[in-house]
């Protein structure tokens, strides 16, 4: 997936309702002054490291792995300072939007690290090993705040922005799945040392347990979201509330990758060049996309096309569907998806 892409596409997408550009210049202020554009110049920094540590660990250089995951965490965590900062300040008005730009770039970008540093810990060893085990705790709780800020903002930002972020607040809680499937593909190779197995174990364990908790938060800010997906997500969280520590890691993938695909259908109303629409489709799916890749056949396409009116191969959704056909067909493909995953494939988290 592409972390940079995604996040320019949130940005640009908030940008249409403050009527400002998705990122601005941060030479023409200094560094330390709270501002999307600045948030965007830690968020720039901590990726390049991340790419970088991925390199070095398949390489299996240790030392560049410890100095990168150090710069990764240290401007991860500045860009969430300085986005939780804006929050604090901001009126109700545009800089509340303003402030939502940043702390989704926060987010997507603690996202990024946690998914990188639990799909590199069984890949190392040693002493580096153990640091990037001991940070992927505190990597979940960085972005647990940043989601806790976004959704105290709900009651601040005009009434026309909120459906954008809680659809933001629902891709970045529950989208993807990602850290717990590494986790627990890392714990199946048997190759992990005890200690390290150990604290692998307790990252599992806290995973899942805010993934558990996201399930029943979403499910609170439903009606916030656009009405196209309020049905659907309903019926998906319904479903997963409350059981996600005794679902199997593949099948929980598969249920996000489902939560993911009916986000990236979403159609927004706003101003994009030389079309006068601007669609969701493809933006949330990018905050925390990919999730959609774990899903069985074509249901993917099908989804987005019933939501988004588009199909992979470029078919539009029949004029002549009214919205309540469109979502009977949409919770029907829900339900029958949900049905096979739940109907035997539901098991103990190993």
């Amino acid at each position: 997936m592409s972390h940079p892409r995604r996040i320019v596409a949130a940005l640009a997408t908030l940008a249409v309702l403050v009527a400002v550009p998705a990122t601005a210049s941060a030479a023409k202020s200094s560094s330390k002054v709270p501002s999307a554009a600045n948030v965007q110049v830690h968020v720039d920094k901590a990726t390049k490291a991340v790419k970088r540590m991925q390199r070095h660990a398949r390489l299996g250089n240790g030392t560049a792995v410890a100095k990168q995951l150090k710069i990764a965490r240290s401007q991860s965590a500045a860009a969430s300072r300085m986005a939780r900062q804006m929050a604090g300040t901001a009126d109700a008005g545009r800089q509340s939007v303003t402030a939502a730009q940043a702390l989704t770039l926060a987010g997507t970008q603690y996202d990024q690290l946690v998914e990188s540093i639990t799909a590199i810990v069984d890949q190392i060893n040693g002493q580096v090993q153990a640091l990037v085990a001991n940070a992927i705790a505190p990597t979940l709780a960085g972005k647990q705040k940043i989601i806790e800020v976004l959704t105290q903002l709900l009651d601040q930002v005009p009434a026309e922005a909120r459906p954008m972020i809680a659809s933001i607040i629902a891709a970045l809680s529950v989208g993807d799945a990602d850290e717990v499937v590494n986790l627990d593909a890392a714990l199946d190779t048997g190759t992990l040392p005890s200690d390290i197995a150990g604290i692998v174990t307790q990252a599992l364990t806290m995973a899942t347990g805010i993934l558990d908790q996201a399930f029943a938060a979403v499910q609170a800010i439903v009606p916030m979201l656009p009405a196209a997906v309020q049905g659907p997500l309903s019926q998906i969280l319904d479903m997963v509330t409350a059981t996600v520590a005794t679902i199997m890691p593949a099948v929980l993938s598969t249920v996000t990758g489902l939560i993911d695909t009916v986000l990236a259908a979403l159609p927004f109303a706003g101003a994009t060049a030389g079309s006068g629409q601007s669609t969701l489709g493809g933006l949330l799916g990018g905050i925390l996309g990919g999730g959609s890749e774990s899903l069985p056949s074509n249901i993917a396409t099908m989804l987005g096309g019933l939501l988004g009116g588009t199909s992979g191969g470029g078919a539009t959704t029949p004029a002549t569907a009214g919205a309540g056909a469109v979502l009977t067909s949409v919770t029907g493909l829900i339900g029958s998806l949900l049905g096979g995953l739940f109907g035997g494939q539901a098991a103990p988290a190993t």
